[in-house]
């Protein structure tokens, strides 16, 4: 059995929006099959006989769209789109399973990055150290030098003094 509502109805007999409710409540259409909260429910052969009845032509189109739409929710369509979506939830746990191996190699690699950047950080403080150092060192060389060229002018001129003398 295929239930139709009220737009069904409208849309396969081409009428106005309301139309079918109207007709409804003055027991123009067949008695529904149910009635929900959201509105009531025909049956598909029942519109179609009464249309038949009263003469009212029925969209072909609508008619088929309405059919295609019933085959493809029976069940053999719902399980091969059951299937389709268990294969689409299964890829989808594949690509968060990638994704967290990718986070977590990500995280890794963040770590390592930091690890790197520290000892970097190391070696600019030991190289800095050894800067000073060095400058340290050139600073007491460049002092002894200095050093050693007067202890060289007071030798040349003791040695000058002792030779006037010994000349004496």
């Amino acid at each position: 059995m295929i239930m139709v509502s009220n737009a069904e109805i409208e849309k396969l007999l081409g009428w106005k929006k309301g139309k079918a409710g109207v007709y409804a409540s003055r027991n123009i259409l067949p008695d529904p099959v149910q009635v929900l909260s959201c509105g009531r429910l025909w049956n598909l052969e029942d519109i179609l006989f009464t249309a038949a009845e009263r003469g009212w032509a029925v969209n072909q189109e609508v008619l088929s769209e309405i059919h295609r739409s019933v085959v493809q929710n029976t069940p053999e369509t719902k399980g091969a789109l059951q299937a389709e979506i268990n294969s689409m939830k299964n890829h989808l746990r594949t690509l968060q399973d990638e994704l967290q191996k990718m986070q977590k190699q990500n995280q890794a690699l963040n770590d390592a990055s930091k690890s790197l950047e520290h000892q970097v950080e190391q070696q600019r403080a030991k190289l800095v150290y050894m800067q000073n150092e060095v400058a340290e060192r050139e600073t007491k060389v460049d002092r002894l030098r200095e050093e050693e060229k007067r202890l060289d002018e007071w030798i040349t001129i003791k040695r000058s003094d002792v030779s006037k003398d010994n000349k004496r």
